[in-house]
């Protein structure tokens, strides 16, 4: 018999969090979460998530066991933007058992029409810039910073749950000494591009931290905009991510660039920090503070985790301009390997400019969705 039950005390949301690691007992691929940082980010006294949005943690349980996960939430701001009625299922972790998935996503849909919602969508722990999607394809290799893992099997409980295909998000890779075999035409047309339009590119100043941090804002909330499923961040939110980010970030390959002394695009590159993550188990006390941080700044690989371009200066061969920066002076840092990620399958744009470069898709994520009506 399987028992769902609502996981809302301290203690009952450390069960929570804590439920995933028989899943992944012998998956060499599995980065486990932070525990400290995930009992802040399901508390709903100081979760930055509750400010606009409410949530319920479900645990599935067999003789006393939890064998099962799941949330099912409300994000205030998406109903802001869209007005679509949707809800969203997040967190989801479990055995490789049908009738354990189902009596979960049961369990969510029931939240979600208790509160009037139409749709379901995940996964996303909890927003648009958490943790996003379910992987389906590249089981083969460990995730980048602050992207999923999961069994091979996550994708079909889904599906047979009632779900289909949402939408699919992208990882690209590619050796950094592959920029050496990229069409030297490329550069020169990357030199043109940025002469002709008078944008000159620079890396992020960190002795003016506060305001790099708001340029930085600024045109992410102008640059993304448009983007699929874009929900503008709140302060706290925003906060959180930057400071989130700010311990992986590679200073000299985060890039703002300007015309006439404005930004008008901005990359940010982090460290691989999951290298470094996966040797503290998911344990930053007593000792797992000195650990991570000692091993970040080994890793050899890095992520290009966020690019925008003001919608007026696209076109003009910017971002392939910002990407071959990147690549370039990573190489010549020292850096291995470069993922660039999370790019949505309907950014045409992006992915047709891939092809000129020494990358593979490496993994992909899906968002499944289901008609509560």
């Amino acid at each position: 018999a399987v028992e769902v039950r609502e996981a809302k005390s301290k203690r009952e949301r450390a069960a929570f969090i804590k439920m995933p690691w028989p899943i992944y007992r012998n998956d060499p691929h599995w980065v486990p979460p932070i525990i400290a940082e995930q009992k802040i980010f399901l508390d709903p006294q100081r979760g930055v998530f509750f400010d606009h949005g409410k949530a319920s943690l479900f645990l599935a349980y067999r003789d006393g066991m939890p064998i099962g996960r799941i949330s099912a939430h409300i994000n205030y701001l998406h109903d802001g933007q869209y007005r679509d009625k949707k809800g969203f299922f997040g967190f989801f972790e479990c055995e490789d058992d049908q009738r354990v998935a189902d009596a979960l996503f049961e369990r969510a849909e029931s939240y979600l029409r208790e509160n009037d919602r139409k749709i379901s969508e995940g996964s996303l722990s909890f927003g648009i810039y958490d943790e996003v999607g379910i992987l389906v394809e590249g089981f083969d290799s460990d995730p980048y910073v602050l992207n999923v893992h999961n069994p091979p099997y996550y994708g079909r409980l889904i599906e047979s749950a009632g779900y289909e295909k949402s939408i699919d998000w992208y990882a690209y890779r590619g050796l950094l000494a592959g920029v050496n075999t990229v069409d030297e035409r490329l550069f020169r047309i990357k030199d043109r591009t940025l002469t002709r339009a008078g944008v000159t590119i620079r890396p992020v100043n960190l002795k003016a931290k506060e305001q790099e941090q708001r340029t930085v804002k600024a045109l992410f909330h102008s640059a993304w905009d448009e983007n699929w499923g874009h929900v503008p961040l709140s302060e706290r939110e925003w906060h959180r991510l930057f400071h989130e980010m700010q311990r992986f970030l590679v200073p000299d390959l985060t890039l703002i660039a300007e015309k006439d002394g404005v930004p008008v695009a901005f990359t940010l590159t982090t460290y691989d920090a999951n290298e470094a993550v996966k040797k503290i188990n998911g344990r930053l006390f007593p000792f797992g503070f000195v650990r991570l941080f000692r091993n970040l700044k080994k890793t050899r690989n890095i992520r290009l985790i966020l690019l925008g371009v003001l919608p007026q200066y696209r076109g003009r061969g910017i971002e392939n301009a910002l990407v071959l920066h990147v690549s370039q002076r990573g190489y010549e840092m020292g850096f291995h390997e470069m993922e660039q990620s999370l790019i949505v399958e309907t950014n045409e744009p992006m992915l047709r400019a891939l092809n000129y470069y020494p990358v593979k898709r490496k993994k992909t994520y899906r968002l499944f969705k289901k008609n509560l009506s």
